[in-house]
């Protein structure tokens, strides 16, 4: 990589690469807004709810650590607890301590959650699909890897590994 005070003279990959990511975040933005307002109409909920519901709908039954859910969440980790606590008191989600720590809790989908989280996935399956049923099934397979390998890119050059 260039020294930070370096000036790299502008080239058309490097303003294609501009456009590419201009375009990629006015779109992310417009598509979670449109999801996040029907799931206000229709659920009276937001989406950050529902990645809290979905995270836990695939851990299964034992649910996963505060700390494991937090680390997976699309929502901004400050508003993870509060968060967390209104649906605890919605009953949507329980708090249960671990049996091996004291200071671990794990977070469980309740009875009430589960059925809330299967009406309002099937609402976001219906919602994607008409968003992204303009493209075909090979288009759709295309923008999957490319996205796919963007994110491999940022997260290598991050010393992450895959999420």
């Amino acid at each position: 990589m260039d020294a930070p005070d370096e000036i790299r003279p502008f080239t058309r990959s490097s303003k294609q690469s501009l456009r590419a990511w201009l375009h990629l975040i006015k779109c992310s933005k417009r598509v979670e807004q449109a999801i996040s307002d029907l799931f206000r109409s229709r659920h009276a909920s937001s989406l950050s709810r529902f990645d809290v519901l979905a995270h836990l709908e695939h851990a299964g039954p034992d649910g996963m650590t505060t700390s494991a859910l937090a680390q997976r969440l699309l929502a901004s980790k400050g508003n993870i607890t509060r968060l967390l606590d209104r649906m605890i008191a919605d009953g949507l989600i329980e708090r249960r301590p671990s049996e091996e720590d004291r200071r671990v809790n794990y977070v469980c989908l309740t009875g009430t959650g589960m059925e809330v989280f299967r009406r309002m996935a099937a609402d976001h399956e219906a919602w994607s699909e008409e968003i992204f049923g303009i493209l075909s099934d090979r288009e759709l397979e295309q923008l999957i890897g490319l996205l796919d390998r963007v994110r491999a890119n940022v997260d290598q050059r991050r010393g992450r590994p895959g999420a």
